[in-house]
């Protein structure tokens, strides 16, 4: 299944697929001197949304969970490129800890961290898996389909350093910990003070990370982008605010919302109007800190935020882990005119360092396009081009399906590239 876009795209983000997929040796080359002044994360995904009008990334997720959804065709990109990534990190590279999130029952993320560890059992890299669950105090064996399992060890730490007991008395001492979990629960001790490699960062999970900040420097690699590329970088950038102060349960920063959200939705349909766009523009709301879909509401209007029933106050109030909200990030909301059988879906891009590996599309049979996706009820669909979709063919049209997830991938990148800067500084 391919998806298929409902609506004529505009003339200006025509322009714009034109323009990638016939200067790709310049932007191609652009990216190269950028990553030589910046590290790209270990790993990340990309949420895209394609309105017709509008290209933009609207979330990057630095602890990726969806590993299982890549289409396996194109498993030679990930092991190539995860074998780039660790050697980046640990040039004699044997073996490896991946740590997981805590919540082991979700029998979709569970097969994330098969894939992971094959991934890396195909690198030629010994690799387990160990957990910072403190009710975890032995090893725990999970079938996750009829033919595969995964074994889940309690992890230990001596003189900085974190290890596994083997069955005859030795350890497992590995030189590199990859970290699939994005510390919502916060930064446990076990994980400070290592002195073993530890990727992503800790500071890349939700303690300290703001998704305020990654569009700040999105903004900046937007500005840039569009120097050479000569298009309004609105194109590709969606709008945004961050508030904080509130207390959803206690309606504290009510006001300030709605007052943000008003300021917002007026620079949309500046916009809207420039372009003649018929669309209602409207903004989603996010907790700025947390993932897997909480925390998130669709608003149209600024006087929905002051009637908001107590279910969604509560609803807004905590995201994963319990953490509380009190900042947010008020971002344009962008339609998605993409389907799959008639379902909305949007385009996730999956990279490793600062290679494309493949993607997804993340689907919704009960949504409708300008809500959140990322919900109970969607399902993957693997990209499945007869390309790879990782370069552009100019003798194609430039909204060729292959071409389409080229240009895709060039602006996940961009995102990309915002979030090495964010984890620089």
């Amino acid at each position: 299944m391919t998806p298929i876009i409902k609506t004529d795209l505009s003339d200006e983000l025509y322009n714009l697929e034109n323009y990638i997929i016939h200067h790709s040796c310049d932007i191609e080359h652009w990216f190269r001197t950028q990553w030589l002044e910046y590290s790209a994360p270990f790993y990340a995904s990309v949420d895209l949304r394609n309105s017709g009008f509008k290209l933009t990334p609207v979330d990057t997720n630095l602890f990726p969970g969806g590993f299982n959804n890549l289409n396996p065709d194109f498993a030679p990109l990930t092991i190539q490129a995860v074998s780039i990534a660790i050697e980046k990190v640990c040039p004699e590279v044997r073996q490896v800890l991946i740590i997981p999130e805590n919540h082991t029952r979700n029998m979709f993320y569970l097969k994330n961290i098969f894939e992971l560890t094959e991934i890396f059992k195909n690198a030629g890299i010994e690799v387990r898996i160990g957990s910072i669950d403190p009710d975890l105090k032995k090893e725990e064996i999970i079938q996750i389909d009829e033919k595969n399992s995964i074994k889940l060890e309690p992890i230990y730490k001596k003189n900085y350093r974190l290890f596994l007991k083997n069955n005859d008395s030795s350890t497992f001492s590995p030189c590199a910990i990859i970290l699939n979990n994005d510390l919502s629960a916060g930064i446990p001790e076990k994980l400070k003070d290592l002195d073993q490699h530890i990727v992503p960062p800790l500071s890349a999970g939700w303690p300290t990370r703001r998704k305020s900040s990654h569009f700040n420097y999105y903004n900046e690699i937007v500005d840039e982008f569009a120097k050479f590329t000569k298009i309004d970088p609105w194109l590709i950038n969606p709008y945004y605010e961050k508030l904080g102060g509130l207390n959803f349960l206690e309606r504290e920063g009510e006001i300030q919302l709605a007052e943000h959200i008003e300021k917002l939705l007026v620079k949309i349909k500046k916009k809207y109007s420039q372009y003649n766009i018929a669309h209602e523009p409207y903004v989603v709301i996010k907790a700025d800190a947390g993932t897997y879909g909480m925390g998130v509401m669709t608003i149209k209007s600024s006087e929905e935020v002051i009637n908001l029933n107590r279910k969604m106050r509560k609803k807004m109030s905590v995201v994963k882990e319990g953490l509380q909200v009190t900042e947010v990030l008020i971002q344009e909301g962008v339609h998605t005119e993409e389907t799959i059988n008639n379902s909305v879906a949007e385009p996730v891009v999956y990279m490793i360092d600062h290679f494309v590996v493949g993607g997804f599309y993340r689907v919704h049979t009960n949504k409708e396009k300008d809500e959140n996706l990322n919900s109970p009820g969607m399902h993957f669909v693997p990209v499945s081009f007869e390309t790879s979709c990782l370069m552009p063919d100019q003798g194609r049209p430039c909204d060729d399906k292959a071409n389409r997830f080229y240009a895709y991938g060039v602006i996940a990148r961009l995102a990309l590239l915002a979030a090495a800067k964010e984890l620089q500084n």
